[in-house]
């Protein structure tokens, strides 16, 4: 799968993508509110990236898509993003959206049109009714994303996340089909999800 945004093009990892996929998870950065730590060495992280690219040729009961972020205007990678499918039916499903950027593209909303487009294709193409989001209670820019995206704060899970030796609370939002078709025509980034192309 491949789409587009108002800046930002958005492509499943390949092969030889494996330098970029490290570049994230191994910053320290990054990483430093995830719910996993950083990886030190590539030979760590190799499983991951291969289950990625195994996710890639999975057709049917898909449960995540994994996508390398690039800046459309000239194709500098800035990023990592992803969608995991808890469940799905005939009735919709429940999704979660995931996003990490470089930081030396931090300030300029990029994450939240990455946000903003996930939520669209998790709408428009995987046919959910709910996309969830979640982040470590300390991290106030990643929850100023999900409010951003019309998100609404649905709790907070004390002493979840065990980050460097040390419990931490996570917290959890989310927004549903209808209230994002209310508010869709605000968001100018969804304009382009007419762009994908499915490869």
């Amino acid at each position: 799968m491949k789409f587009r945004s108002e800046r930002l093009v958005y492509r499943e990892f390949t092969e030889n993508d494996f330098h970029l996929f490290f570049s994230v998870f191994s910053n320290e950065q990054v990483m430093k509110y995830t719910l996993i730590d950083k990886f030190g060495r590539e030979e760590d992280i190799l499983p991951y990236f291969k289950k990625v690219l195994k996710n890639n040729i999975t057709f049917e009961n898909r449960k995540a898509y994994e996508f390398a972020v690039f800046l459309a205007s000239n194709g500098s990678f800035t990023g990592f993003a992803d969608i995991e499918i808890h469940n799905l039916n005939n009735f919709g499903g429940c999704g979660e959206i995931g996003y990490l950027l470089i930081p030396s593209f931090w300030g300029n909303g990029y994450a939240t049109e990455i946000a903003n487009s996930l939520v669209g294709i998790c709408f428009k193409r995987l046919n959910l009714h709910r996309v969830a989001a979640r982040c470590n209670a300390n991290n106030l820019q990643s929850e100023r994303v999900m409010k951003k995206v019309g998100m609404v704060r649905e709790g907070e899970f004390r002493k979840v996340r065990l980050k460097n030796g040390k419990w931490e609370n996570e917290l959890h939002y989310s927004i549903l089909v209808e209230e994002w078709e209310q508010n869709c025509h605000m968001m100018p980034e969804i304009l382009y999800l007419n762009n994908i192309q499915t490869t």
